[in-house]
């Protein structure tokens, strides 16, 4: 019986050809990262939506709305000058600093209100601004021909998160607060931002993609 390495079962699984797999896992823990902590502050969104008043979901998916239109924008004018590679590190950095400031104004009930209201905006603008330039960052890294064959595997890390963010939060929130699920999370972006690292590395000394 022929025993199973690491590396034949992943070549099972996809498709990857010689000097790919170490990106791609890299690459699979960066949205791994991103999907696990966003899904455990999605229920303290919502506890901060039902907070800041039910009667005014409204104004906030509005302000989301209105956020996004300028964020966007932003983000675009600030891309097309410097590599993403180097601007994605310094924005996740950004995100980690928001999540400590509303940890603090939480957990001391600093504004309440307001606090909860613009934490409700803010993950919602989170959620839909990470994933785009995750993917925008991959389409940096890797061909046509590598995407299609590996960038199924790359979006089950995102899956896998997904799934065990509810469950860290399912396990943690009960005995420490969902307050305190917060630096939890900005550890898991500080982790995305290493895999940023090592995959802008290892493109630096052999490249993905020309």
């Amino acid at each position: 019986m022929t025993k199973l390495t690491p590396a034949a079962l992943l070549g099972r699984l996809v498709q990857v050809r010689q000097g790919e797999a170490t990106a791609m896992l890299w690459s699979f823990a960066y949205f791994f990262c991103l999907l696990c902590g966003y899904y455990i502050l999605r229920p303290v969104r919502d506890e901060m939506g039902i907070q800041g008043g039910v009667e005014n979901l409204q104004w906030l998916f509005t302000g989301t709305f209105v956020t996004m239109l300028a964020a966007v924008p932003l983000f675009g004018w600030v891309s097309s000058r410097y590599p993403r590679r180097k601007l994605l590190p310094i924005v996740y950095l950004f995100f980690v600093a928001n999540l400590l400031i509303f940890y603090v104004l939480l957990q001391f009930r600093i504004a309440p209100t307001f606090t909860a209201r613009a934490f409700f905006i803010w993950v919602s603008v989170f959620n839909l601004f990470v994933v785009s330039v995750f993917w925008s960052f991959m389409a940096d890294l890797y061909r046509n021909e590598q995407a299609r064959r590996l960038f199924g595997f790359i979006s089950a890390g995102g899956s896998v998160g997904a799934l065990a963010g509810p469950i860290v939060t399912a396990m943690l929130a009960p005995a420490i607060g969902p307050v305190h699920l917060l630096p939890l999370s900005a550890c898991l972006l500080l982790m995305a931002v290493l895999c940023i690292y090592r995959l802008a590395g290892r493109v630096a000394r052999n490249p993905v993609a020309p």
